[in-house]
């Protein structure tokens, strides 16, 4: 019966905290493909926990943040950090990466349809820049605005308008035939 109660109430908790906590995950990991993963080990752990002591209700979303916080800590080493690259590092001409990049692309030209996002979340995943993933997911999934896309991740709103144009027109370019990918 207590194992049950557990259930109702682990279930109750996810269903009021997953849209959060796999907001903070996702903006907080390194690489968008380690998302799931530390989803599932936060909930794992709360599971566990939920079984060995009686839990507040009061502060469970910070409860289970912090959980993720760890879980984060723990699977990224400094190794990982140390090779994240800045669009904002400037050349030998003291301009930014970002600002040599073009954005030409008229978004209503291209529509993302929901048959064809496993294909290009696949290819989008497995960028080098994991603030691409982050972005589309946070926008187009989690339908977060523009502004805040950049608050969360601490970035500019160009820069976030940069990665969805730049991206957007190299899906065009490589899925613009009805989703199929393009391999030039």
């Amino acid at each position: 019966m207590a194992s049950q109660l557990n259930l109702y109430k682990f279930n109750e908790i996810y269903d009021n905290t997953h849209f959060d906590l796999l907001k903070y995950v996702i903006i907080e990991c390194h690489n968008i493909n380690d998302t799931q993963d530390i989803i599932q080990d936060t909930y794992l752990e709360l599971w566990n926990i939920l079984n060995k002591k009686e839990l507040s209700d009061i502060n469970i979303k910070s409860y289970l943040i912090g959980i993720a916080n760890n879980k984060i800590k723990k699977h990224y080493t400094l190794l990982q950090k140390i090779k994240t690259i800045s669009l904002f590092e400037t050349n030998d001409k003291d301009i930014e990466l970002i600002d040599t990049l073009e954005d030409d692309v008229n978004i209503n030209d291209l529509i993302i349809k929901e048959d064809n996002w496993n294909t290009i979340w696949k290819y989008i995943k497995d960028k080098k820049n994991q603030d691409i993933p982050k972005v589309f997911y946070l926008y187009y999934k989690l339908e977060l605005s523009i502004k805040e896309i950049s608050k969360e991740i601490n970035s500019s709103e160009s820069y976030i308008k940069h990665l969805i144009y730049r991206t957007l027109k190299e899906l065009q370019d490589n899925f613009g035939n009805g989703g199929k990918y393009n391999d030039k």
